[in-house]
């Protein structure tokens, strides 16, 4: 009973919140409520096969966070509601093709470093290098899960990918606001610039990662999408680029399939099963977990899993290994035995950490950054031919927004020194790289 109820709560706070925005798919209270939503709907056509028995509480956590982003938005409206919306006429941002071709050299000379690293791990640890998809799985198994042996083997990682990998990045993630700005502005598609973002997404698959492939994408999505309405003045939702935003969605679920043999990971699963997992299978653990917790606070020391990322740094430098805390990320099954993985989404660690009401202010928090930026990127003027970094850095963040039926994404990353790092290195590479030209806003 619980969970249909929750699928209809969320299904009317989700027709609200269109009509408050206008039919605005890509606000952050519909980004928000969305993944729930399908969680929900999903978690209900495997009721059966995994005997899910839902619970109040999970209900109540839902709905609130849902309604607390309906409240912020309706503020946000409020605060807003006498701006009208800035149109303006883009002009390319340019960057030297020396520039560019110096740093698809670097990147890929920062990835045969990173290469090198895995075969030392892979040799330190069963003795030979396997196939480049044997060791990415190993070091992302290694990382995730074998914490302790990871770090005993104490593998020192090359200097020039530990120099390396954070300009690469930046760079990286700039030539995507760049490459989709200036299709935007002038219908143009530098195919230097497409291989940038290819040699990006390489290095992410190097890395035993998936995620960050569709944070570059969710990326491209929000920065067309906002660019493209205030220099077109469209106030109200496209249903064409909304039809494309889902065939996007879709083929890049296909992709990810994909990757997981590339990775070297198996994949031998029942369709659905694997699609339960990953679109069902969060809200069924967190239920799970909070059915039979009390609801306090489980942390050790102030957000120890919520900021886990930052202590993890912390203990790094400082040597307190006192500060690297266990993942609490464990594999779980369903009431009927049947594994459906480790994933609980976001509210796991806040309960975890904080308790019942610890989860509100942070949910509150996270509200008010995305709606707020995002009404404001939407009425602001935007210079024609630069990087507009409060856009950069929404559109970067939007994914966490996303994956928030996943995992604690958003605090894990905001508190991960390698997100600072990303976005002081793109801030430099624009003030290095990209050329001075002065254009007029028009009005």
């Amino acid at each position: 009973m619980f969970l249909y109820l929750l699928v209809f709560s969320l299904l009317l706070i989700l027709i609200f919140n269109f009509l408050v925005v206008n039919f605005d798919y890509m606000h952050p209270s519909i980004l928000f409520v969305i993944p729930f939503l399908v969680f929900g709907i999903t978690s209900i056509l495997g009721e059966n096969a995994y005997k899910i028995l839902f619970h109040e509480e999970t209900l109540v956590v839902i709905v609130s966070s849902a309604l607390i982003f309906t409240l912020v938005t309706l503020l946000s409206q409020t605060f807003y509601k006498a701006k009208d919306q800035s149109c303006i006429a883009l002009t390319e941002i340019k960057i030297s093709k020396s520039v560019t071709l110096f740093f698809i050299i670097f990147f890929i000379i920062t990835q045969l470093a990173f290469i090198k690293y895995l075969q030392a791990i892979s040799v330190a640890h069963l003795g030979y290098a396997g196939s480049l998809g044997e060791m990415i799985s190993l070091y992302d198994v290694m990382t995730k899960f074998w914490t302790d042996i990871f770090r005993e083997l104490d593998v020192p990682i090359p200097l020039l990918y530990r120099v390396g990998n954070p300009i690469t990045q930046g760079f990286g993630y700039l030539i995507v606001y760049v490459f989709v700005h200036n299709y935007v502005a002038v219908k143009k598609v530098d195919k230097l610039h497409l291989i940038i973002i290819l040699l990006l997404c390489f290095n992410i698959i190097l890395n035993g990662s998936r995620s960050p492939i569709f944070r570059i994408i969710t990326m491209i999505l929000v920065i067309f999408y906002i660019l493209y309405n205030k220099k077109n003045n469209v106030k109200k939702g496209n249903l064409k680029f909304l039809f494309k935003t889902i065939l996007i969605i879709m083929f890049s679920g296909v992709f990810f399939i994909f990757l997981l043999s590339l990775m070297g990971r198996e994949n031998n699963l029942e369709l659905f099963h694997y699609i339960f997992v990953y679109i069902g299978a969060p809200l069924v653990n967190l239920d799970n977990y909070l059915a039979f917790e009390s609801g306090v606070s489980r942390s050790s020391i102030f957000g120890e899993q919520t900021f886990r990322g930052a202590y993890a740094y912390i203990a790094k430098w400082s040597g307190d290994d006192s500060l690297i805390f266990p993942t609490i990320d464990q594999f779980t099954f369903s009431n009927n035995g049947i594994e459906i993985g480790n994933v609980y989404t976001t509210f796991y660690s806040f309960i975890y950490d904080f308790g019942y009401f610890g989860f509100i202010p942070l949910i509150l928090i996270i509200a008010l950054y995305y709606i707020f930026t995002y009404q404001k990127l939407k009425v602001r003027k935007i210079q024609s031919n630069k990087v507009d970094f409060s856009l950069f850095l929404y559109a970067y963040l939007i994914n966490d927004l996303i994956m928030s039926a996943f995992s604690n994404r958003f605090y894990a990353t905001v508190s991960d020194v390698s997100f600072f790092k990303i976005i002081a290195f793109s801030y430099i590479c624009h003030l290095l790289f990209v050329r001075r030209i002065k254009h007029k806003v028009i009005l």
